[in-house]
């Protein structure tokens, strides 16, 4: 009888522990998905302290649901040529890209570098990868229309900010050019490619899964952001290049965008040895001319 006592609190207390471990693992898997799910709707915010640099002006742009958008612009001496919009990368803000402003504004041309919604020094608290954004950068092409009036107006995009810019000239045909670095091809995909990256486990699936799981969070619908898909409906000049050594998001998504242009002003070039976060390192001198070659016929008028 005592055997079959203990036996019984023995059963008794396996039930118990793997009840405990059951919820430990429910709760742990809870606490993951809300983490990696917050993760992607509210990126490290960088550049919330930066400083206006010198010879540049912070303007504020106020969007339809009234989310401030904080940019810095730099203007060039001369009567400008035209406008462009510089956009950074998620996690990112426009305290990056000071070079890029100073550089167009010494080619006569207008630079402004928003802050995107949940980004740096403006305000919003979701990013969305294009889903929203896309709606601001159609409102801000609208300002600088205004602004600057007959001058073309274009977009300069890495990574986050080449998808964003891709979407926009999308729904917003008025763009007149754009420059496109390192971007992904489809949110979901490079989701995937990601976490196949990171781990040989078999677990390619939760890439998707936590997108849709953000998208849900977030009010917004993933199988939506697709740049290979805007890239295919968009008319005017791009240029698009993609680092063959990208450490972050694959060659391959690149080139996937590439397959779906539709026009022959579109031009995809590979870099050399380019990297994620130094493109131009990789190839100085292809990536100089090609730059320098596009802007000159963007803004003289020779498209």
């Amino acid at each position: 009888m005592k055997k079959q006592r203990q036996a019984s609190s023995l059963r008794h207390l396996l039930k118990l522990a793997a009840l405990v471990v059951a919820a430990l693992g429910l709760a742990s898997c809870f606490v993951v998905d809300r983490l990696v799910t917050d993760a992607i709707l509210h990126p490290t915010r960088k550049g919330k302290d930066a400083t206006t640099p010198e010879g540049m002006e912070a303007r504020t742009f106020v969007m339809r649901d009234k989310v401030a958008l904080r940019a810095w612009i730099a203007c060039p001496e001369e009567a400008p040529r035209a406008v462009v919009f510089v956009l950074h990368g998620i996690s990112d803000s426009k305290a990056t890209q000071t070079g890029t402003l100073n550089f167009l504004a010494k080619r006569g041309i207008v630079g402004i570098a928003p802050d995107f919604r949940a980004h740096g020094q403006s305000g919003g608290y979701t990013a969305t990868y294009g889903y929203v954004e896309k709606q601001d950068m159609a409102e801000l092409r609208k300002i600088a229309a205004g602004e600057f009036p007959r001058l073309p107006v274009g977009l300069w995009g890495s990574s986050y900010g080449g998808a964003v810019a891709l979407q926009a000239m999308e729904i917003d045909p008025e763009f007149d050019f754009a420059i496109i670095e390192n971007t992904f091809a489809d949110l979901r995909d490079v989701a995937r490619q990601q976490v196949i990256h990171r781990t040989s486990l078999p677990v390619s699936g939760l890439g998707p899964y936590f997108i849709d799981r953000a998208g849900e969070a977030g009010g917004f619908d993933p199988g939506e952001i697709s740049p290979e898909t805007s890239i295919a409906r968009i008319r005017v000049p791009v240029l698009h290049m993609h680092g063959e050594q990208d450490e972050v998001i694959p060659f391959e998504q690149g080139r996937r965008i590439s397959r779906h242009a539709k026009t022959d002003k579109y031009r995809f070039v590979p870099i050399h040895k380019g990297t994620h976060y130094h493109l131009s390192a990789g190839d100085p001198a292809s990536y100089s001319r090609e730059v320098d070659e596009f802007l000159d016929r963007m803004t003289s008028g020779n498209k």
